[in-house]
Parts: structure tokens; C-alpha cells; sequence
């Protein structure tokens, strides 16, 4: 029930759900809190944003140039609704617009690359522009299967929404990552043997080299999360196994083979599916889960995963309701 974005390797951002309904009744306003220091500590409070209220859990994105930050989350129409923030200092975003016409369950999953460009339009007004840059919104759709949504001016409007990805079925809300070329896409989700299975795309999601294959014979109860270095060489994905421990799985050369698939991160029991991100080269890797006490806790590798310093700690004493994005 959380997602976070890692920007210069520096600034760590955490998003999370507050359940503001009544028993049975999701009423989900975002929270965000922030670590400065690689998430070594963190500020002193969750703020929320006061702008708009869901029924899962949000995904976020972040621009290459650490500048732009994109928020996606189900309301209660079951649409998608997109948004960004105004500023990455403060946590106002934009007005949400809801992406085409799918309706889904769960979480939606985003990945996005390319830079804004900003510039003087007037003397005291700023203008700045999208072009090329592309962010692709995942969900699964009333059939089970993965359904996608592309946009080439940063949300702005959607050139293609939406299309189904193969035709695996799922049970889970999927998770994606892509490199800061964008020609490699990747997707993951649930299956209905409860393996994680992925698809991906070596050509910007043109086409799909693959859709879909199991990754090892893990079992898990929760939906995958995903990310990969900024080359694309790197791909890390996690998920809640059977016995409530983070589990994850890393390859190294890109699309070519899982060099290890599965080993669980320390000894900590999570009631929610993960969320991860990492550096650019993929050296330091971010993991947040919902703890049994209702906390996000947080393991943190600074080696590529070898070792892990932090697995695991709180990173605040707010409590969070469990929201079930399965």
C-alpha cells in the first residue's frame, strides 16, 4: 500500500494511503513523507494531499531530472486518474484527469522517462513543456488481464488507452519499470498459481518480446513490485511470499536470464504487497512494506543487494489501515 520514487540518489519519497472511511468503505487520501539523506532519517510527519481521495493504493513516477513527479490511483469509478506535482518541495498537484475509458481492480502500476523543459513564456510567467516525455500507466482490467495506457506529453493527454498486454489472466495489480531510454518496458503481475509472471518489451513497448513467463517457482500472496537501474541491465522485483516475508529476485544482464530467483530480506512479517526503488546504476535499492503494527518499515542495500544495512526499521509511528491492492 505504498510507493515511493529515489531522486539524485539523495531525496527518498514514501506515498502511502490514509483510510479516512467508515468500516468496509475505502475513503483513501495520500500521504507523503520524505528522507533527504538516502533514508537514513526521515521528516517528522506524513502530509497528506488534500486534492483528491481514492479507493487503492496510489503508483508514482519520477522525470529523469528529478523535477517532475507523477501520482496515478483508482477512485471510485474504477478509472484510472493522473496527476502531478506542482513542485517537488511541496505536495499540491494538478488538477487528476482520468485516463480513457478502462475501469480496473486494484492498483495501478506507472513508469515514465525523458525531461521537462521549462522556460520564460513572459516576463514573470514560466512555461513548461511535456514533449517526449512518455509515461506508461499498467492496470488489471475486470478481465484479469494486463491492460496499458501510453502518453508522449507527461500525462497531459493519452495517445493510446488502453490495450491489453497478451493474454495472461492475473490476480494481483501488476508492477512496472522501464529504462530512462525507454526502450525496455517491463510488467509483472500475480498469476493465478501464484507465481509472479512478467512480459517485457525491448523496443519501448512497440511490440512485446515476451507476455507472459514465471519468474523461479515462488509462491506469493501479494502483488509484485519492480524496478530496474537506469540502462535497463539491472531488474529487481519483490512480492509477499507464503510466510509474510519480502522475498526478491534480481538479473543482471537485462532480458536475458534471472540470476537469482528467490531470497527473502530479513525477518520482518507484512501485511501489504511492497513497493521498491532504486539508484540510477541500480547500487542502492529502496524496500517499503506495511508492517503487522500497521507502520511502513523500510530495508535499504547500498551494494546491489548483497548486504542489507537496514532490514528492517520503521520510518515513522503513524499507523496506516491495510489496503488491500491485490
Amino acid at each position: 500500500m505504498t510507493t515511493s520514487v529515489f531522486a539524485l540518489e539523495k531525496r527518498l519519497e514514501v506515498f502511502a494511503v490514509a483510510n479516512l472511511g467508515a468500516a468496509n468503505i475505502d475513503i483513501l487520501q495520500i500521504e507523503r513523507i520524505v528522507s533527504y539523506d538516502n533514508g537514513s532519517t526521515w521528516v517528522n510527519n506524513w502530509v497528506p494531499n488534500q486534492t483528491a481521495t481514492f479507493s487503492s493504493s496510489v503508483a508514482a513516477a519520477i522525470t529523469g531530472d528529478s523535477l517532475d513527479t507523477f501520482v496515478v490511483g483508482r477512485r471510485n469509478d474504477d478509472h484510472f486518474w493522473f496527476g502531478r506535482l506542482e513542485e517537488y518541495y511541496e505536495f499540491k498537484t494538478t488538477p487528476w484527469a482520468v485516463i480513457g475509458a478502462g475501469t480496473f481492480y486494484g492498483k495501478p502500476a506507472i513508469c515514465s522517462y525523458g525531461n521537462s523543459v521549462s522556460g520564460w513564456q513572459s516576463k514573470n510567467t514560466i512555461h513548461t513543456s511535456y514533449d517526449g516525455v512518455r509515461v506508461l500507466v499498467f492496470g488489471q482490467g475486470k478481465d484479469n488481464r494486463i491492460w496499458w495506457a501510453s502518453s508522449v506529453n507527461g500525462g497531459q493527454s493519452w495517445h493510446m488507452a488502453w490495450q491489453a498486454i497478451g493474454t495472461g489472466t492475473f490476480t494481483s495489480s501488476p508492477a512496472a519499470t522501464c529504462s530512462t531510454d525507454g526502450k525496455l518496458v517491463a510488467v509483472f503481475g500475480k498469476g493465478k498459481d501464484d507465481r509472479i509472471w512478467w512480459a517485457y518489451s525491448t523496443n519501448g513497448a512497440s511490440s512485446w518480446d515476451m507476455a507472459w513467463s514465471p519468474i523461479g517457482e515462488a509462491l506469493f500472496t501479494s502483488a509484485p513490485a519492480a524496478v530496474c537501474s537506469a540502462d535497463g541491465k539491472r531488474i529487481y522485483a519483490f512480492g509477499k511470499g507464503k510466510d509474510n516475508r519480502i522475498w526478491w529476485a534480481y538479473a543482471t544482464n537485462g532480458v536475458q536470464k534471472w540470476d537469482m530467483a528467490w531470497k527473502p530480506i530479513g525477518e520482518g512479517i507484512f501485511t501489504s504487497m511492497p513497493s521498491v526503488s532504486c539508484s540510477w546504476d541500480g547500487k542502492i535499492i529502496h524496500v517499503f512494506g506495511e508492517g503487522n503494527d500497521n507502520r511502513i518499515w523500510q530495508a535499504r542495500s547500498n551494494d546491489f543487494g548483497a548486504t542489507w544495512d537496514i532490514a528492517w526499521r520503521k520510518i515513522n509511528d503513524k499507523q496506516f489501515n491495510n489496503v488491500n491492492d491485490l
